[in-house]
């Protein structure tokens, strides 16, 4: 099973916790649907709901800190627990020149137990805190966890609309394989860059056109808790 399908899977179970609605029995990973229950009986699509432009820019600079690391060893450093917060800089940079320069900053400060912070160090471009810290003694390798700013801001109808409809079209091919066919949107409130957040008052005025059979809004909470929720048909 590939990194998506794992982490569909993980959205699915956490759903299936958090609401009785869900069929029970193993979920088989499938094509062109993305899990089916009961040997076809009920076949769910998932998709995300987020802001797409910026949850692709919070994956590249994921590779930021891994690639730190590495020019940190080659540098000679000792194991450091790093955690460096990204700026809104970032986004206008290339991922080695951030992953260099964090690298530096962190080998000239390897003796540090403490956070540097903008406005009380010079850092370089591209962010706005770092902090170095010896690792624990249950990780003695240290770690590198990286944060970003990033804002949340409200979905629109809009946004929930074009996910349903960039799966509608494939209805019929889902109805090939599963008699009965539900979209599972995720909302991820903990997903960082490109994070969204439905109102509950929103979600009561709302109705979307769909041939699901149901389409199901998964508000997922920091920790895998979260509800789920049935959208309206038009």
């Amino acid at each position: 099973m590939d990194l998506k399908k794992r982490i569909e899977l993980r959205y699915l179970e956490e759903a299936r916790q958090a609401c009785s609605m869900f069929p029970v029995g193993q979920p088989i990973p499938n094509e062109p649907l993305d899990f089916l229950f009961d040997g076809g009986r009920v076949g769910i699509e998932i998709t995300e709901l987020c802001r797409e432009d910026e949850r692709r820019e919070g994956a590249r600079l994921g590779y930021v800190a891994p690639r730190a690391r590495r020019i940190y060893a080659r540098l000679g450093g000792h194991p450091v627990n790093v955690s460096p917060v990204f700026s809104l800089d970032a986004d206008e940079m290339d991922v080695e020149t951030l992953a260099q320069n964090l690298a530096d900053f962190v080998y000239n400060h390897r003796h540090a137990n403490q956070n540097f912070e903008w406005h009380d160090h010079e850092l370089p471009k591209g962010y706005i805190n770092i902090g170095v810290f010896p690792p624990f003694d249950f990780e003695p390798a240290g770690d590198w966890r990286y944060f970003r700013v990033f804002s949340t801001t409200l979905a629109t109808r809009e946004q929930i609309a074009a996910r349903i409809d960039s799966k509608n079209g494939r209805i019929a091919h889902y109805r090939a394989v599963a008699s009965e066919v539900w979209l599972l949107i995720v909302n991820d409130l903990f997903l960082g860059p490109g994070e969204v957040a439905v109102r509950d008052d929103d979600l009561a005025s709302w109705a979307f056109g769909y041939a699901f059979d149901k389409v199901l809004l998964f508000q997922r909470q920091p920790g895998g808790s979260g509800r789920v929720i049935e959208l309206r048909r038009q």
